[in-house]
């Protein structure tokens, strides 16, 4: 295991800052399995699904809306463990500003507070080029990681931070529900460095 992971999966594993469902990243073995060995874009969610499921991005056992929702934004029609393998192959490591599964979507905000310093942990360790902050909590933990102001994100917004290109954008379960006229400059973003 690459030590970058090994680090991550450790600095979730012992923290105990809030009460959680689970810690799917470590239970799924995520960073072990799924982490690019340089990571070029580094796209952050929001959080593991609230509520004692079982469902994760990362668990492909079962239907995860966020899996089903990047695949309609990359245009990706393969199976997903092939979509997982794909986005490694390419260097783009999803993960999620709250690492556990809140027990609520009300815990979110506080969650973040106290997760920030892993969020800002794997953002030094990873040094990825480029930054995608996807949906409100993504985008706040990022503005206050990398001490720039939040725009909305509504819309896509670009910029250039310390020499890492940081873009913000809805989360993409929201993009596929209300926005998919957004999929394919999203698309764009996700898959360009």
């Amino acid at each position: 295991m690459d030590n970058s992971a090994k680090v991550l999966e450790e600095a979730i594993s012992c923290c105990n800052l809030c009460e959680c469902v689970d810690k799917p990243f470590v239970k799924y073995r995520v960073y072990s399995t799924w982490l690019p060995s340089r990571v070029r874009v580094l796209a952050i969610g929001e959080s593991p699904p609230p509520s004692k499921k079982e469902n994760f991005f990362y668990n492909l056992k079962l239907f995860d809306r966020l899996r089903l929702s990047m695949k309609f934004i990359l245009g990706f029609k393969e199976n997903d463990e092939k979509l997982l393998t794909a986005l490694k192959e390419h260097g783009i490591f999803i993960t999620a500003a709250v690492k556990c599964r809140p027990l609520t979507r009300g815990e979110l905000s506080e969650m973040s507070n106290a997760c920030a310093h892993i969020l800002k942990k794997e953002l030094e360790l990873l040094k990825p080029r480029k930054v995608i902050a996807m949906g409100n909590v993504a985008s706040n933990m990022v503005s206050k990681i990398m001490n720039v102001e939040r725009p909305r994100v509504e819309q896509l917004k670009a910029m250039e931070v310390r020499g890492v290109k940081v873009v913000y954008m809805p989360h993409p379960n929201y993009v596929f529900r209300f926005r998919r006229n957004l999929a394919e400059h999203i698309k764009e973003h996700i898959l360009s460095t």
